[in-house]
């Protein structure tokens, strides 16, 4: 970490933590309006559709509709919007315009010199990722509903609105001038790795509940224990075929064992997600003006590919019955490990 990088990394930590709280949250709540699994797809994929709009990086914006879709998620969650799937899908898409028109800004000012690094900027992401799912968990006995989740994220959020709405917000400092967030390309393993895991977990709120019989407690820690992994990632020796197959085997493990067992698989499985993601990032390592304007596009693969995966999963369960699930990711991850070249592709 770099000399001054307290304040940024609060900040960033505290923006990944209110997205992986509001994100989960805003699942459970969904799952709680439909039984749906076409319904329940929707929900990530519209949060990731907003990566395909030519939207101009303008924080302040983008944290303003953040707040914004987050207010509507806490009036659903406290009944006053009615028993409608529509508002939690219109909240959600909100929240991820509003990430979208935000992130490359933030970027940008957080790779400034004498602030973070790629290295850190991805482990603070990770923690709060940790973080937020356990507090999905944590906050929900409160008044057994989302509520809570949704005004701690909020919370969460208003550091970093603070920021950028006093005089010294200068995103542009030691970057590149500004440019529209849809211009950038796409980069195909990310697009593929975003296919996976959108398919994965679009529909595992709706699972927790209807097919585990779990609440919004069992579906936090699931998703802690998937954090926890990231966060432990050994960087397992194993090439990229081979880490979809172990994938595969550890997802159909779940079936073979009780609640517990199956959440404990998740740590596994973030561990060797880590893995998969870090390769993505390789390139950038090396820094330069042009780190943030990498990370975005790789961002954007993967939302893009998120996309077709929540909607490809969302619409087979719907036509084959959510119990189906399981052995759909398990083909989709064996697909990825047969169809994967076996020698790495040469970097530039």
């Amino acid at each position: 970490m770099k000399k001054g990088a307290s304040l940024p990394s609060i900040l960033w930590f505290s923006q990944r933590t209110a997205h992986a709280l509001a994100g989960a949250s805003a699942g459970w709540l969904l799952s709680s309006l439909s039984a749906a699994p076409l319904i329940n797809g929707l929900l990530p994929a519209l949060s990731a559709s907003s990566t395909l709009l030519p939207l101009q990086p303008r924080a302040r914006f983008g944290l303003g509709l953040q707040l914004t879709g987050l207010a509507l998620l806490l009036l659903g969650a406290l009944g006053q919007l009615g028993p409608s799937p529509f508002w939690p899908l219109l909240a959600s898409a909100l929240v991820g315009v509003g990430r979208t028109a935000t992130l490359l800004p933030m970027q940008r000012w957080l790779l400034a010199p004498q602030r973070l690094n790629l290295a850190w900027l991805s482990r603070l992401g990770d923690a709060g990722g940790l973080v937020g799912s356990l507090l999905t968990a944590l906050l929900y006995p409160l008044l057994r509903s989302t509520a809570p989740q949704f005004a701690a994220a909020a919370l969460l959020l208003f550091p970093t609105l603070l920021l950028v709405s006093s005089s010294s917000w200068r995103p542009e400092q030691g970057s590149a001038p500004a440019a529209p967030v849809g211009i950038p390309g796409i980069d195909p393993r990310g697009a593929f790795q975003g296919l996976l895991f959108g398919a994965l977990f679009a529909l595992l709120p709706l699972w927790v509940r209807t097919i585990s019989g779990g609440d919004c407690v069992d579906f936090g820690l699931v998703l802690a224990a998937y954090g926890l992994g990231r966060i432990l990632s050994l960087g397992l020796p194993l090439p990229g075929w081979g880490i979809y197959a172990a994938m595969a085997v550890l997802l159909q493990a779940t079936s073979w064992l009780p609640a517990w067992g199956s959440t404990a698989l998740f740590v596994p499985l973030g561990a060797l997600a880590a893995g998969s993601d870090a390769h993505l990032v390789d390139p950038l390592r090396e820094g330069g003006s042009g780190a943030a304007e990498g990370l975005v596009r790789i961002d954007r693969s993967l939302a893009i590919g998120s996309l077709a995966g929540s909607l490809a999963m969302g619409a087979s369960a719907q036509i084959l019955g959510l119990a189906n699930a399981r052995i759909l990711i398990v083909s989709a991850f064996l697909l990825a490990a047969v169809l994967l070249p076996r020698r790495p592709a040469a970097r530039a």
